[in-house]
């Protein structure tokens, strides 16, 4: 019988510490998640709510009128259609681009790893200075227009800056590293012998493309989607720096809400469902992901 307790004893310290290290090991994480995710939008849900910020009025209630707000007045609906339609904009060119780059880099170069750094490099640089030299391609003196005019394209200076196409161009240099690096994981990972097994069944290029190539690697496609829709939403210095009044992007919206006007409710407002339809669209998007792999 004391044999016997021991052991019921040892198996359950047993059992309590395989279950203790998966905890262990992902606690740093799920704080970082409470702290820097989980409560900002807590905070921001509940400002929100409010009909005036504390400091201005010390007894707020509670109310949904600056939800009502943000539907409703033409400048926050604006925003929003003009930053889905260019964050989509982007986002096809930027899987237009992407795709064929990570098809060379997984499948065809022996040097893909160097690739890939070399692509990154990049962001070991900042934000803004490259921004800014962007600003300085598309300027009306810059390089792209000085090209157009030498080849004979175009006479007069193109104007790309302060324009929506500016705001695209931004979108699609800053983000496409985020497409092409979950298209480059799945592509590696399709099996050389189905390509081998298509070209003996007689299929040319394209019709493996379609057939075989796109299809396997529909996960890795939706997941880069994901992330550049995702941070186009999100987007500040493109909408700010190559964009004018008339194409800011409802990220440059938000934060002129809460830093010029001091509007902390509405731009709450605007967070709360800006974050609710990204979340839906993903959501979406990854439901789409999981049936086209199984398809």
């Amino acid at each position: 019988m004391h044999s016997k307790g021991i052991s019921d004893r040892s198996t359950r310290y047993g059992r309590l510490s395989e279950l203790s290290i998966p905890l262990f090991a992902i606690l740093p994480a799920a704080i970082m998640l409470i702290l820097f995710f989980l409560l900002p939008i807590f905070v921001a849900l509940r400002y929100s709510l409010l009909s005036t910020m504390p400091f201005f009025n010390p007894n707020p209630y509670y109310t949904l009128a600056n939800y009502v707000r943000v539907i409703v007045e033409p400048i926050y609906r604006n925003a929003f259609i003009r930053t889905f339609k260019y964050a989509a904009i982007a986002t096809v060119i930027s899987l237009c681009i992407s795709y064929p780059v990570a098809f060379y880099m997984a499948r065809k170069s022996k040097r893909g790893g160097l690739l890939l750094l070399v692509l990154l490099i990049p962001f070991w640089t900042s934000i803004i200075l490259r921004v800014f030299a962007w600003k300085i391609i598309l300027g009306s003196t810059g390089i792209l227009n000085w090209l157009l005019q030498t080849v004979g394209l175009t006479d007069d200076p193109v104007k790309f800056l302060y324009t929506g196409v500016g705001v695209v161009f931004g979108l699609v240099y800053t983000y496409t590293p985020y497409m092409v690096l979950p298209l480059y994981a799945t592509l590696g990972k399709v099996p050389e012998a189905l390509f081998e097994a298509s070209a003996d069944l007689g299929a040319n290029r394209v019709n493996t493309l379609f057939r075989i190539t796109i299809p396997l690697t529909s996960s890795g496609t939706i997941s880069g989607v994901i992330l550049v829709l995702l941070a186009c939403f999100g987007d500040v210095l493109s909408s700010q720096l190559l964009g004018g009044t008339n194409t800011l992007m409802i990220s440059s919206v938000i934060f002129e809400t809460f830093m010029g006007g001091a509007n902390w409710v509405t731009g709450s407002a605007l967070s709360v469902v800006v974050f609710t339809v990204l979340l839906i669209l993903a959501a979406l998007l990854a439901r789409l992901g999981k049936e086209s792999e199984y398809a």
